[in-house]
C-alpha cells in the first residue's frame, strides 16, 4: 500500500476510532457519588480481590493467566452504596468496594491525583532569582522523630530536587540515621559512604580543592544514584567552598523554548560516560551512553547527565553531529551557570539534592593545619523515597481505596 504523508495520517486515524467503536460496549458503566465512570471489563476480571485471584497479605495478583479471557463478560452486575458485584459468563464472582474502584478511576482529573498524590509529587523548576523561597530548612531531630517531619522533607526534596537539614551531630554517622528513615544507603564503587576533602594524587576529581565545575554524579552508572546527600562535617573558614547548584530542568526547558535545534541534540545524541581507576583496592571500568537529557515516551524529562571529566573521549554518533553537539553542550553549560545558586553549607547542615536533575559544583578553596575542609556523602536511590513518600502519604493523609 503507498500512501501519502498526510494519506498515511488520516488512515491511522480512522484506524484508531474503529479500534474504539469495536471495543465502545467493553466498559461496566457506573455512577458514583453523582460522577459517571467506566471501566473495562477486561480489567475488571484482571483485578478481582478475591482469594483465588489476589493475595491479599502479599497484595499481589495469583490468577491463573494461562486460562484468562481478554474478552469476558458480565453475567450480572449488582451495585449497593459500598461495593459492585459482578458475576462473569465464567461462573466466577468478583466484588469491589466502590471507594477502590474511584481511586483508580479512568477519568483526567482522577488520574492526574493519583499520580501527583500517590505515584509521585509534580516537580516545580527555578532559577538562581527564587532559589531562597524554594530552599526549605529541616531540623534533624525532627525528622528522625516524627512522620510529619519525615513526609515534609522528603515532599520538598522531591518536588524542587533541594532540600538542607539542620542541626546534625558532629558525626560521621550521622547522616546514617537520617537515611535510615527513608530505606538504605546505595553502594558505588567509592564506598556505601565517601569522604570528600582535598586528597593529593586522587581518583576522583571532587577530592581536590581546585575549583569543581558542576556536574552530576556517576552519569556513567546505567542504574545512577538518584540521591546525593553531603554533611557538612568542617566547613572552610576563608574564601572559597560554595556551593553551587542549578536546577537543569528549567535549563532544558529554558532551552526547548529559547534554542530547540539544541535542546534536541542534547535529547537525541548519546554520549559515552566513563569513569575507570581504583578504589579501595578495586579495579573499575564503567561505561555508560545516554543523552545528556533524558525523555520519557511522554517527552517529560526524566534524568540529566553532565560531567565534563566523567564524558568518555568516543562519540558514539556521526561525525557531523559532533560541532553542533558540542556548541550544544557549551550553552547547556554556559546557561546553568547563568542559573545556578551560590551559597556555603556550615558544620551541622546535611544538603540533600536530586542527582539526576541538578547540576552541583563548588568554588575552590585552601585548608590549613587548622581548618581542613571534611563532608561526608552518601547517596539514596528514588525508588526508596517515593517509597518511603507513599508510606507516609497514605498514613498521615488516610488515602482511601489504595
Amino acid at each position: 500500500m503507498f500512501a501519502t504523508k498526510h494519506g498515511t495520517k488520516q488512515f491511522l486515524s480512522a484506524k484508531k476510532i474503529s479500534l474504539v467503536q469495536r471495543y465502545v460496549h467493553d466498559y461496566l458503566q457506573l455512577e458514583v457519588c453523582g460522577e459517571k465512570l467506566k471501566f473495562p471489563y477486561v480489567w475488571l476480571r484482571d483485578n478481582c480481590q478475591c482469594e483465588q485471584c489476589f493475595h491479599k497479605s502479599a497484595k499481589s495478583r495469583i490468577l491463573d493467566w494461562s486460562k484468562f479471557d481478554v474478552n469476558i463478560k458480565p453475567k450480572d452486575v449488582i451495585k449497593d452504596e459500598n461495593s459492585v458485584n459482578i458475576s462473569w459468563a465464567d461462573g466466577h464472582t468478583s466484588q469491589y468496594k466502590v471507594n477502590w474502584l474511584k481511586f483508580r478511576s479512568f477519568t483526567p482529573e482522577s488520574q492526574k491525583r493519583y499520580n501527583e498524590t500517590i505515584y509521585k509529587p509534580s516537580k516545580i523548576t527555578w532559577n538562581n532569582k527564587n532559589f531562597t523561597d524554594i530552599f526549605s530548612k529541616h531540623d534533624y531531630n525532627e525528622i528522625l522523630n516524627s512522620d510529619q517531619a519525615l513526609y515534609d522533607w522528603l515532599h520538598k526534596l522531591s518536588v524542587y530536587g533541594v532540600a538542607l537539614i539542620q542541626n546534625t551531630p558532629d558525626s560521621e554517622t550521622a547522616g546514617d540515621a537520617i537515611v535510615e528513615k527513608v530505606g538504605f544507603q546505595k553502594r558505588t564503587h567509592y564506598g556505601v559512604k565517601f569522604v570528600v576533602q582535598n586528597v593529593p594524587n586522587t581518583s576522583n576529581v571532587a577530592y581536590l580543592s581546585s575549583n569543581l565545575q558542576m556536574h552530576t554524579d556517576l552519569p556513567y552508572y546505567e542504574y545512577c544514584p538518584g540521591v546525593n546527600s553531603l554533611h557538612c562535617l568542617v566547613q572552610t573558614q576563608g574564601k572559597g567552598g560554595d556551593n553551587l547548584l542549578s536546577d537543569a530542568h528549567y535549563v532544558a526547558q529554558y532551552m526547548k523554548e529559547h534554542h530547540p535545534d539544541q535542546f534536541k541534540l542534547l535529547s537525541e545524541t548519546e554520549v559515552e560516560w566513563c569513569d575507570i581507576g581504583t578504589e579501595h583496592g578495586n579495579e573499575f571500568f564503567k561505561l555508560y551512553r545516554s543523552p545528556v537529557i533524558c525523555l520519557d515516551s511522554k517527552g517529560e524529562i526524566i534524568r540529566i547527565n553532565f560531567s565534563i571529566p566523567q564524558r568518555g573521549s568516543h562519540f558514539p554518533g556521526p561525525i557531523e553531529l559532533v560541532k553542533p553537539w558540542y556548541e550544544a553542550h557549551s550553552l547547556f553549560f554556559e546557561l546553568n551557570q547563568r542559573f545556578a545558586a551560590n551559597f556555603k553549607t556550615k558544620a551541622g547542615e546535611i544538603l540533600i539534592f536530586d542527582n539526576i536533575r541538578l547540576l552541583h559544583g563548588r568554588n575552590a578553596y585552601e585548608d590549613n593545619s587548622n581548618n581542613v575542609r571534611k563532608l561526608i556523602g552518601a547517596y539514596i536511590d528514588w525508588d526508596e523515597v517515593y517509597s518511603r513518600l507513599r508510606c507516609l502519604t497514605v498514613k498521615l493523609k488516610k488515602v482511601d481505596g489504595v
